[in-house]
């Protein structure tokens, strides 16, 4: 079945920002724009990242249980924690992936008192300040994942706790080993944290545009559609196909065209809501998401972009169902695109809703 035609964006009335979708978003909470640090992640790699982590956890305590500790230690209290921490983990790998952002607070709050409950089972024992030595654990995942003001906060109060167990413990010393192991921990998430953020930052941005690539653009697909399905709003998907850019190339040169997209983006950026996603898939190939806009107002989204702009482009626009997956949303838009580009310039396909669920086709 072909796509069905839906008319030129610039026909279409009204802003395209529904007050009860905008609500709606809102109250959800709404995605940023452009890519940021967490966004870049897509859940089943969260999952296992958090699942790696318990499990070397897990691994650590496990194994201490069997080298020599000191008289004073609760190896019954060690394994129990080992078994809690395995638990831990393979929840993560079965169900992490599905879970919403807050239980991955509970957990990293669960493994600084796993922790200080390890030293306070070591209390009286040197072996106290190895225990310790997993607050890095916690505290690589917080730097890797949270944002700025949140890593700050969480260190702060891993330090007042693991001084809290260390400074009783029994052992001399204690003071010295906790300002050690307190600074080697803050030090290394700091440090941590401002790579994985240079990193992330390069990885997912397009440097000409500075929107978001595809790398960015589809863990945010995935985070959008699980989010939108579990609450019942439409989501739609664009890809964006400017029409006759090779001729500016081949008239005015490639650096000229680069100053359009350059502005072309910039341009169309103010005319999106701050919750819709605009990125760069490549070369002239653009990529729209649009949470809780159903096809209706997808179409008076991309008029908005044909009034940002003297570029012309045609796209193609696909609305996710239940069940929909990140790349058979982005195929049919696809698919819908190039049925657009083949009725002419400045048109726009709506790609037909699918007769079955996709992730049982």
């Amino acid at each position: 079945m072909s796509p069905e035609m839906a008319p030129h964006p610039e026909a279409a009335s009204g802003d395209g920002e529904p007050r009860e979708d905008r609500a709606r978003v809102t109250k959800a909470g709404a995605r940023p724009r452009h890519p940021n640090v967490s966004s870049s992640i897509s859940p089943r790699q969260l999952a296992r990242f958090t699942a790696l982590l318990w499990s070397i956890a897990a691994a650590i305590a496990l194994v201490a249980t069997f080298v020599p500790h000191g008289a004073t230690v609760n190896v019954a209290g060690w394994i129990g924690l080992a078994a809690f921490a395995g638990i831990v983990a393979v929840t993560e790998l079965l169900i992490g992936e599905r879970l919403p952002i807050w239980p991955n607070y509970v957990t990293q709050i669960l493994s600084v008192l796993a922790i200080s409950i390890g030293v306070e089972f070591a209390h009286k024992s040197a072996v106290a300040f190895a225990i310790s030595s997993l607050f890095l654990l916690p505290t690589i995942f917080a730097a890797s994942n949270y944002p700025s003001f949140l890593l700050l906060v969480y260190l702060a109060v891993q330090s007042g706790v693991s001084a809290g167990v260390l400074l009783t413990s029994g052992v001399p010393g204690a003071f010295a080993g906790w300002v050690a192991m307190a600074g080697t921990t803050c030090t290394v998430g700091l440090v941590v944290h401002v790579q994985q953020k240079a990193l992330k930052v390069a990885a997912v941005t397009d440097p000409l545009t500075g929107l978001a690539n595809r790398r960015a653009f589809e863990p945010m697909l995935e985070r959008e559609l699980a989010r939108c399905e579990r609450l019942g709003h439409p989501l739609s998907v664009a890809v964006i196909d400017l029409d006759g850019f090779k001729e500016v190339n081949d008239a005015l040169g490639h650096q000229e065209g680069d100053r359009v997209l350059a502005e072309m983006s910039q341009a169309w950026s103010g005319a999106l809501r701050p919750f819709d996603v605009l990125a760069r898939a490549g070369g002239d190939e653009f990529v729209l998401l649009l949470p809780s806009t159903d096809t209706v107002h997808a179409v008076e989204v991309l008029g908005r972009l044909a009034r940002a702009s003297a570029q012309d482009f045609s796209a193609g626009v696909a609305i996710a169902v239940p069940g929909s997956r990140v790349e058979d949303m982005l195929r049919r838009a696809d698919n819908a695109c190039y049925a657009a580009k083949h009725k002419g310039r400045r048109q726009v396909a709506v790609s037909p809703i699918p007769t079955t669920r996709p992730d049982q086709s």
